[in-house]
């Protein structure tokens, strides 16, 4: 077997973790595109004659050759009422008891062989006579009515209730073997299961990892995954509750949220990990990404759309950034995150249900276990000096040397000891990202102080409160953060 030459082990040595990740996400990919999907006993109809208006069973009935045959998800919602025939449905009298299954944000009555059998909701030409029906609905077919050929089943319905313009009305029209509960099996949704357990463990981890190192940039990687946990719960809540249909819509809101929050939590976590040398290219890049963001949530109509677009859009925003500011595993890293926003365009149903979530875990939970300070490194030793961004120069100044911060808008007002007084570009918690955070604590929004600088904490009536410092200053001191202080002083 041949040798790997030590001189190329070394070459890839700094990028190691990125392409174990990498691996992982290639693995990934591999399991969504030839994994087996749940098998469900069902019989899909062919395309339904769709006819418009309540009479339209009527107007078939009379003319067998009235209205236009289409898939049924391809039907738009209709403005009143509208029927879909299925003809020639193929029925067994044998066996176990056949029945209808219909998903979708829209009620419905349904006719089988000229009879009225069941009803999803109550369908009506308006919304105030249209009661919402569940998202998933099962009805026997009766052995009585199947005819040894030419069965048909005949559906009335409405969704005057939806709010929005559904990408997918009638999601689903099949006859399956009768069952008691309409809602979409759990096991459609085990791959997000285990993936939103794992993720949760992640999180643990990462809340753990950011408080031994007390580097405030984890909680930006936390709150991305949280949002996905956030996402993964309101997709799975389908097979939990079998809802009216009328409250999909805020199903689908807080899965787009939680993406959202995702994609534009990591990207931040990115951005501070791996930092451009101007803090406003960074404001202004996540600004543009969440407006790309927003133009596809409102630009599209059906959520799934929405949702991978989003990510999508996302995705490809963290990928340029790794790509430009990353080190050697980061840009790795960038690799697997176009990876994600290509599948994500190529089959968006597929990454809300699980795509999302397992390649998250690839790229991101494998170093956070194989590599922990990759992520989130090992803190520093302490720094003797900080560089200030001024306008048109850097100014280097001991740390032991600044008394206190104060917050002027988007800049920062360094105070010396000396007396001497500074302005950096940054803002205040920019600043204080830069600074020993044992040595610093932020008092009040607008104040932090060094806290080799404090001398006495002064209380006055109406509980406010003040640190005096030892150059005979005084700064305030909110009284949210005074036992805090007090905790950090005593140590």
């Amino acid at each position: 077997m041949a040798r790997i030459p030590d001189e190329w082990l070394n070459a890839l040595q700094p990028a190691r973790t990125g392409l174990e990740a990498l691996a992982l996400c290639a693995l990934v990919l591999a399991a969504l595109l030839f994994s087996p999907q749940p098998r469900i006993d069902l019989t899909a109809p062919p395309p339904l004659r769709h006819v418009d208006g309540s009479d339209g069973l009527a107007r078939w009935q009379a003319a067998p050759e009235t209205g236009e045959r289409l898939p049924f998800y391809a039907l738009d919602r209709p403005d009143e009422e509208a029927w879909l025939i299925w003809q020639d449905v193929p029925l067994d009298r044998d066996g176990v008891p056949p029945a209808l299954l219909l998903a979708g944000p829209f009620s419905a009555e349904i006719v089988f062989n000229g009879e009225v059998i069941g009803a999803k909701g109550q369908p009506g030409p308006d919304a105030t006579r249209e009661r919402a029906g569940p998202i998933e609905h099962v009805t026997a077919l009766p052995a009585r009515l199947i005819r040894d050929e030419g069965n048909w089943i005949a559906l009335r319905l409405s969704s005057h209730h939806a709010g929005y313009q559904p990408h997918t009305l009638v999601q689903a029209v099949f006859v399956i073997p009768y069952m008691d509960d309409a809602r979409r099996p759990v096991r459609y949704y085990l791959p997000l299961v285990i993936t939103g357990s794992i993720l949760l463990a992640l999180v643990i981890a990462l809340i753990l990892r950011t408080r031994q190192t007390a580097d405030r940039r984890g909680l930006w990687l936390i709150t991305a995954m949280v949002g996905l946990i956030l996402a993964g719960a309101a997709e799975i809540s389908r097979s939990l509750i079998n809802y009216p249909y009328d409250w999909h819509q805020p199903r689908q809101a807080i899965s787009l949220l939680g993406l959202i929050l995702f994609g534009l939590g990591l990207l931040r976590f990115l951005q501070v990990r791996w930092p451009a040398g101007a803090v406003r290219i960074a404001q202004a890049w996540i600004g543009v990404t969440g407006l790309l963001v927003l133009a596809a949530a409102l630009g599209m109509t059906g959520y799934d759309g929405k949702s991978a677009v989003a990510t999508a859009v996302m995705a490809v925003s963290a990928t340029a950034w790794l790509a430009w500011r990353g080190d050697a595993s980061g840009r790795v890293l960038a690799v697997g995150l176009a990876v994600m926003a290509a599948y994500a365009l190529r089959w968006p149903s597929d990454i809300i249900d699980r795509g999302i979530y397992a390649f998250t875990l690839a790229l991101f939970a494998w170093p956070a276990i194989r590599q922990p300070g990759f992520l989130l490194p090992d803190p520093e030793a302490p720094r003797e000096r900080v560089a200030l961004q001024m306008t048109g120069r850097t100014l280097y100044v001991e740390i032991a040397a600044i008394s206190f911060l104060k917050a002027a808008g988007n800049y920062t007002e360094i105070h010396l000891r000396s007396g001497a007084q500074h302005l950096d570009n940054r803002n205040l918690g920019q600043m204080l990202d830069v600074l020993p955070a044992d040595r610093f604590f932020r008092l009040h929004r607008s104040h932090a102080v060094n806290l080799d600088e404090a001398e006495a904490l002064t209380a006055s009536a109406g509980s406010r409160y003040r640190l005096q410092l030892k150059s005979g200053q005084s700064l305030p001191v909110s009284r949210s953060q005074v036992a805090g202080l007090r905790a950090r002083l005593a140590r």
